[in-house]
């Protein structure tokens, strides 16, 4: 006679299977943040009172119930430090709530719905976040939440991390001083590198000097703004649209690049005399940054972390 039964094999097996998942999530946490540590990425989800706190952010509407691409989740209400940026585990202490979500998972069973934040076209989780990491752990693409949607001035997707987040934060203050994104709707200033902002500010506020100079009255940072987008920024910006320059720059943006042709104008000013057409700059740029050499370097530098994006 068997010393055990059947259904106690079964269940004995079963509580195997699901301890045995937790912790190859919790080891697949570690490698992610080894990975993360050499590569100096961060694998953390975001905070999501530091969205709102930094970018002002502010609820819209219940969208209700919506399928959800599990990848465009970055963030968290709460439980921030409690799972990776792929929602693995990273604490002991998720194990028995984790493997009751998991043996609801295999055995079909009903669970309740997560519920999501949407903040443009990144997600944050308000509630469920053992159901996503089960479900993400089993490969699970899509996920079924009840999503709140939270509107922005400033593009959030599912690439941000923290440094980024430091950027759009810069980014929604330069927008709240300049009320570009009211006066040009169209305009997208967006910048790679943190500290682009305030020098962006500080040709504003030359060209606010040199507006007051040629007025001779006081002109306000929303009307200087207006007009140094519309005759210093935006000449430079269909330079780089027609010569379709930002092919050989995947990672930055037409506004990084008009940062650089500024600080590139003063070279080619000493090289060739005050004046220099915008369309010359930006050739002339291309063919010194664009080279092979370069484009090598800049590979090498994504590979191993030194470009995030």
């Amino acid at each position: 006679m068997p010393i055990f039964d059947d259904t106690t094999t079964k269940r004995a097996k079963k509580k195997h299977r699901l301890d045995s998942d937790f912790s190859q999530a919790m080891q697949k946490a570690f490698w992610e943040e080894l990975k993360g540590f050499i590569l100096r990425k961060s694998t953390r989800l975001l905070p999501f009172d530091d969205v709102k706190e930094k970018l002002d952010i502010w609820f819209v509407q219940d969208l209700g119930i919506q399928t959800i691409s599990i990848d465009s989740i970055v963030g968290s209400e709460g439980r921030y430090r409690s799972f990776t940026r792929h929602f693995l585990p990273l604490e002991e202490d998720l194990r028995d709530r984790w493997k009751k979500v998991a043996q609801a998972h295999y055995f079909r069973q009903d669970l309740p719905l997560v519920e999501l934040y949407k903040v443009r076209d990144a997600y944050f989780v308000k509630d469920g976040h053992h159901r996503i990491s089960v479900a993400r752990a089993k490969g699970v693409r899509y996920i079924e939440a009840r999503v709140y949607e939270y509107e922005c001035d400033v593009p959030l997707s599912k690439e941000m991390d923290l440094e980024k987040l430091a950027i759009q934060e810069t980014y929604h203050q330069f927008l709240k001083d300049t009320q570009l994104n009211i006066s040009r709707s169209h305009s997208r200033l967006q910048l790679t590198l943190l500290g682009g902002y305030p020098i962006l500010m500080e040709h504003i506020q030359a060209h606010k000097h040199y507006l007051e100079k040629k007025k001779g009255e006081e002109v306000s940072i929303p009307e200087a703004a207006c007009s140094w987008y519309d005759n210093v920024y935006m000449p430079l910006a269909i330079a780089i649209r027609k010569n379709r320059i930002m092919k050989q720059f995947p990672h930055r943006t037409e506004t990084d690049f008009y940062l650089w042709m500024i600080q590139h104008r003063h070279q080619l000013i000493n090289e060739h005399g005050w004046k220099v057409e915008p369309e010359s700059m930006v050739e002339t740029y291309a063919r010194k940054y664009s080279g092979l050499f370069r484009k090598i370097l800049g590979a090498l530098k994504r590979f191993f972390g030194l470009v995030r994006y």
